[in-house]
């Protein structure tokens, strides 16, 4: 195992860097935001935010932080919905610019007349799309640019008439730098490195409430996925209140760990339904604790959820002296599916 209080052996087993990449989330925010700003357009009757994975992220930050006037839906997949049209936007994401999902959505919506945002580093995405906003590609992986994406995605809504978001932006910004001081690898007291230690060699379940929270538990789920190279579970409130709950029956929580993420701005009654399941999921076992969004606007509390399971899913990693940044097995998945 790989001594976490030592910086130099976090270092030694990040070869690709993507933990520092991760903490310069709110670096990559600002810069993508102005990127995506150029992006001109009229207001849409409704807008569809294409993605896969990592740059799905990207989409569910904007749809989620951001409070709009027209209907906003995330596309994870090959279709779009059935009402895109020539009055609507339809914004694709994908950092690779190789995704199919994206591709297909990205062609369906050109068919269709919708107008269509790329915002992508490179590849067919940029070649094929008429507006193309293009991220800076220096990053390990594309989950390491989050920032990015999800910059873009929001200068781009707003450069269609549908959000003034520069306040929230700056001020999320500022949050992510502080909090990345907080958590990186020589930073004492490291909430993020507990985290990491907490979890061990148990299964990560996250809790988020409706809205930023949720959004938020989904990317802890696919940080422990694809940094730590572990199973992990997502729900939200209070919709799990509903079912799975039942599941934490006596003793079957033994191997799982429950991180519930909480912000201020989560429905009141969160609270109290936490309150009344924490106790009655005692008896499974079920080890938990709290983690507590940074900042004051919606944008800089998701931002702060995501970046702290990024941070603490890669030092899981590297303290199993597993190397978080290669994919191996969806990498595998991929050459199994073909051209």
């Amino acid at each position: 195992m790989t001594r976490l209080e030592d910086p130099a052996a976090i270092a030694a087993g990040d070869p690709s860097g993507i933990l520092r990449a991760f903490l310069a989330a709110g670096d990559q925010l600002r810069a993508a935001y102005e990127l995506g700003l150029a992006a001109e357009g009229e207001v849409p009757r409704s807008v569809a935010l294409c993605g896969m994975g990592g740059s799905a992220a990207g989409a569910d930050v904007a749809a989620a932080a951001l409070d709009l006037a027209v209907p906003i839906a995330s596309v994870r997949g090959y279709a779009l919905p059935p009402h895109v049209g020539p009055e609507d936007l339809v914004v694709c994401l994908s950092f690779s610019g190789g995704t199919e999902e994206t591709l297909a959505c990205h062609d369906e919506a050109a068919r269709r007349g919708a107008r269509v945002v790329a915002i992508t580093s490179g590849g067919v995405l940029a070649d094929r799309a008429e507006t193309v906003i293009r991220v800076p590609a220096g990053v390990p992986m594309p989950r390491a640019g989050l920032g990015y994406l999800a910059g873009a995605a929001i200068g781009a809504l707003e450069a269609a008439g549908l959000a003034g978001a520069s306040e929230d932006v700056a001020e999320a910004s500022d949050a992510l730098a502080t909090l990345a001081k907080e958590i990186a690898p020589e930073a004492p007291g490291n909430e993020a490195m507990e985290i990491a230690e907490a979890v061990g060699s148990r299964v990560p379940v996250v809790w988020g409430s409706e809205g930023i929270a949720d959004a938020a538990a989904f990317r802890w789920k696919a940080a422990w996925n694809e940094n730590a190279k572990v199973p992990a579970f997502a729900s939200a409130l209070p919709e799990l209140s509903h079912h799975e709950v039942e599941g934490w029956s006596e003793g079957r929580g033994s191997g799982f760990l429950l991180a519930i993420l909480r912000h201020p701005g989560e429905h009141p009654s969160v609270a109290r339904r936490l309150e009344a399941t924490l106790p009655e999921i005692e008896a499974s076992g079920l080890g938990w604790r709290e983690v507590y969004a940074r900042g004051d606007g919606a944008l800089a509390r998701m931002l702060s959820l995501i970046l702290i399971g990024d941070v603490a899913s890669t030092y899981h990693a590297i303290a199993r002296r597993v190397d978080p940044t290669p994919i191996p097995l969806i990498a595998r998945v991929k050459e199994r599916l073909g051209p």
